[in-house]
């Protein structure tokens, strides 16, 4: 059987029975901490699922490392409806979903600890600007500055492809939610998709319910 474990707002898990008990022995959680299994209604203290089991004292300067062991859960970005976003792309001609991009990017370098995700993304409004200016300031250079537009528009999928990447990471990790996201929706709706996916998480966070 395996457990989630509740400790205000966030949840972990699933872990087993003998996953609870090392951790608890570890210090990295306390038997105050809630926990629930799929056949449970209510959650209940971590001492109630495991019973009377030894705890090891964690000696003089054990609980900064044990702190520091404890999973680091990342905020989510802004809540928005996926429709509001997709809303807002189409007024705005795609402007929106490009600025919207670069805070999801920003999430997932939290998520990974990698700068990849924001950089890459910003790469499509970057090479619209040089692809525009090139355009205005040398008009015998066309065809640089659609290059430079193509290219970043090319660089930018990547860069949604690395939000996909750290968000399946950290959700089948640290979060363990067994998050699968589908390539062809991200290739198609990128942002619109995420932001769908982060919607579903955020329900999951206040419910306890994966939709």
């Amino acid at each position: 059987m395996e457990y989630f474990v509740k400790r205000g707002d966030q949840r972990f898990g699933p872990y087993s029975l003998s996953d609870l008990q090392q951790y608890v022995q570890s210090g990295n959680l306390a038997v105050e901490d809630v926990a629930q299994s799929e056949g449970m209604t209510d959650w209940v203290p971590l001492s109630q699922v495991l019973g009377n089991i030894p705890v090891t004292v964690i000696p003089t300067g054990g609980a900064t490392a044990a702190a520091a062991a404890q999973p680091q859960v990342v905020p989510l970005p802004p809540n928005w409806h996926w429709s509001i976003v997709l809303i807002l792309g189409i007024l705005t001609r795609q402007l929106f979903n490009l600025i919207w991009a670069l805070v999801q990017g920003n999430w997932a370098r939290k998520l990974s600890g990698d700068n990849k995700p924001l950089v890459l993304v910003a790469m499509y409004p970057a090479g619209m600007v040089a692809g525009i200016l090139t355009m205005i300031l040398y008009r015998d250079a066309a065809a640089l500055g659609g290059l430079f537009i193509i290219g970043g528009a090319i660089v930018y999928l990547f860069g949604v492809f690395s939000i996909k990447a750290a968000m399946e990471e950290y959700y089948t990790s640290t979060e363990n939610i067994g998050l699968n996201m589908s390539g062809v929706m991200t290739f198609f709706f990128s942002t619109v998709y995420i932001q769908y996916h982060i919607n579903s998480i955020a329900r999951w966070k206040k419910t306890g319910v994966l939709s």
